[in-house]
């Protein structure tokens, strides 16, 4: 296996070193990063095993595809990227990729379609998705394809929306699959009337068909609801987006639940190369854990970004969420003398401050730290720091 990943990132550098030699119409960026990381397969406080700390050698390499061709436009990254372990048991290296794919068309001066598609395929499944963390069950791949077709009803003032998305999880262990693999497909329509220059209005619904491998936490959620979006000035910007929603789990054992739900988003702009953003948000959401077929989560999340000086960027970003878990939406894995019901609180905050050596060259120095407080996982409880300083170049 370690053959095998030498060999592949042996043959990605040569081919990043040969496009960048031929001048072709692809970005090539080389970011390599030691990396100090303090619970390297984020062990719960409850789980009999040691945390396990270790440094990290992180090699990225970054392909990046913007073309404009009179009406369409596409975007492709594509980043693989191998990590060293210094000291890990069993396994010392991984190898995981990054896929990104965009591509929009404008089909008549009223209409156009978008298409994005994400792909990751990675060891060790860590990937951050709503908020929800996939953590220590297996390798994994995540696809997710969205698309959406607009038409202006009355140009300038009325447009019409339709969108849908499809969203596949699945893991590589058959036993974990069968409990975690899950697709989820979301269709639905906006309605945006343009009151002022600044200022939208939008009617919006959504259907979504969530599908697990097992039934327990299959469930159809159906969302109607209004957004306001307003530019009150060049330095503020606010959108509001509330609303009503219906989940059907497919459980026998969970019942029915109808909630409003409610999203803020704000950015603020207050001098030039300064941007502060701040989000509050209340829904209904999957759940994580699979003896609830939901959860109702509340999250706040804000950033902060700072040019210092012509070279020198600082960018913080944080979130706080909560999900409470009802036993109302139990599903028949429950079991009162083993499980709770409860909230499980999540916290995430990243640091970074980035130096623009030259055209080329630059250097980041990050930090990041994760929380996780639950009382319907407690042995799942941790927390994780890690320290980064690495080394980008355009190749």
């Amino acid at each position: 296996m370690r053959q095998l990943t030498q060999t592949i990132l042996g043959l990605l550098l040569t081919c990043s070193l040969f496009l960048s030699a031929e001048n072709l119409p692809i970005e090539v960026y080389n970011f390599l990063r030691l990396e100090y990381d303090d619970n390297i397969f984020t062990t719960g406080d409850g789980s009999a095993a040691e945390v396990q700390e270790s440094l990290v050698i992180v090699e990225q390499i970054e392909f990046l595809l913007d073309t404009q061709l009179n009406n369409s436009y596409f975007g492709i990254r594509y980043s693989p990227v191998f990590k060293y372990y210094e000291d890990r048991p069993d396994d010392d290296t991984d190898l995981s990729h990054q896929w990104d794919f965009i591509y929009n068309q404008d089909l008549t001066p009223r209409t156009s379609f978008q298409l994005k598609h994400i792909l990751r395929i990675a060891e060790e499944a860590e990937l951050v998705q709503d908020d929800v963390s996939f953590r220590n069950n297996n390798d994994y791949m995540y696809n997710s394809v969205v698309g959406k077709f607009i038409t202006q009803v009355v140009p300038d003032k009325t447009s019409l929306q339709f969108s849908g998305r499809y969203e596949d999880f699945a893991y590589d262990d058959n036993a974990v699959a069968r409990a975690s693999d899950y697709n989820n497909s979301t269709g639905g329509f906006d309605v945006v009337q343009n009151l002022q220059p600044q200022t939208s209005l939008s009617a919006q619904f959504r259907y979504s068909d969530l599908d697990y491998e097992t039934d327990l936490r299959d469930a159809e959620t159906i969302q109607a609801g209004l957004a306001l979006s307003k530019m009150i000035n060049p330095k503020f910007q606010t959108e509001v987006r509330g609303g009503y929603e219906s989940h059907d789990a497919a459980d026998e054992v969970s019942q029915d639940t109808d909630t409003p739900y409610a999203d803020l988003n704000l950015s603020y702009f207050p001098v030039k190369g300064t941007r502060m953003t701040g989000t509050i948000s209340y829904k209904q959401d999957k759940s994580p854990v699979s003896t609830f077929t939901m959860q109702e989560r509340f999250i706040f999340a804000g950033s902060y970004s700072n040019e210092l000086t012509a070279g020198i960027t600082m960018n913080i970003t944080g979130s706080y969420s909560m999900g409470e878990f009802s036993t109302d939406n139990a599903t028949a894995l429950y079991d009162p003398a083993v499980n709770s019901d409860g909230d499980e609180k999540r916290i995430s905050f990243i640091a970074s401050l980035d130096y623009n050596i030259n055209v080329r060259n630059s250097m980041i120095l990050s930090y990041s730290y994760t929380d996780l407080e639950s009382d319907v996982r407690s042995a799942s409880d941790y927390d994780r720091n890690r320290f980064s300083l690495g080394w980008k170049y355009n190749l």
